[in-house]
């Protein structure tokens, strides 16, 4: 027989896979409605269409966080671990990044010790989601015309990954929470009202799985400091 926490499982397997296939269907016609010049739209009508694309995209990285966290509590989120250079992820992520950067004004600055720079023994996709995860927060929690930096370092047999923002920060109180299911800080609420609190709790999963660590620093009104480690690739 089997036990609730492996029923629910389950359960949120099925929901999600099930899920999945309507929402990319609406997401391929809201992009063809969007590409395709039907001439007979009018402007507010093209807005409602936007508002309608971001709300399924929010929908699909709800579902596909909800898959993701209910393969790690499974024991299924193995990663192929592979060299994986974290240079050319990370200045992607910087270019699709780039309309949200630009429309609050940020300043984002990456660094690295020397070039070419070591690679990272990690799963190129999953490790991209975790810097995805940890980039997305930093853009969504620092006000207009703030400073977000990313470097990279070696350390040892490691490599150090520091992304600092000049956010909101998170409350002395709730810092033992940041890397829970569904945690979201009682500030951020305040200024970001969408969210699924999972992105953390997935991020340290792959960067742990990886075999590397990850903590961070923070002051609240001041600033949030994310620290990871993977094993460079030898």
């Amino acid at each position: 027989m089997k036990k609730n926490s492996d029923l629910q499982s389950d359960f949120v397997n099925l929901t999600s896979h099930q899920l999945r296939t309507p929402l990319s269907g609406m997401k391929w016609l809201l992009e063809l409605l969007q590409k395709t010049d039907t001439g007979n739209l009018n402007r507010k009508q093209r807005d409602f269409i936007e508002k309608i694309y971001s709300s399924n995209e929010r929908m699909i990285a709800l579902v596909n966080d909800l898959l993701e966290v209910s393969r790690i509590e499974g024991g299924k989120a193995k990663l192929y671990l592979q060299p994986t250079d974290l240079t050319v992820i990370i200045r992607g992520l910087l270019k699709e990044k780039a309309k949200e950067v630009q429309k609050k004004n940020l300043q984002i600055s990456f660094t690295t010790e020397h070039e070419p720079f070591p690679l990272a023994r990690t799963e190129p996709n999953k490790i991209k989601q975790a810097l995805s995860n940890l980039l997305s927060n930093a853009i969504a929690y620092t006000p207009p015309a703030g400073k977000i930096s990313i470097d990279l370092k070696t350390s040892g047999a490691e490599i150090l990954c520091t992304i600092v923002d000049s956010g909101v920060g998170i409350p002395k109180q709730q810092q033992r929470q940041v890397f829970s299911k569904f945690f979201r800080g009682s500030n951020v609420l305040q200024i970001e009202a969408t969210g699924t609190g999972l992105g953390l709790y997935i991020t340290k999963a792959f960067i742990e799985a990886s075999g590397g660590r990850i903590w961070f620093k923070s002051q609240e009104g001041k600033d949030t400091t994310f620290y990871f480690t993977l094993p460079i690739a030898k």
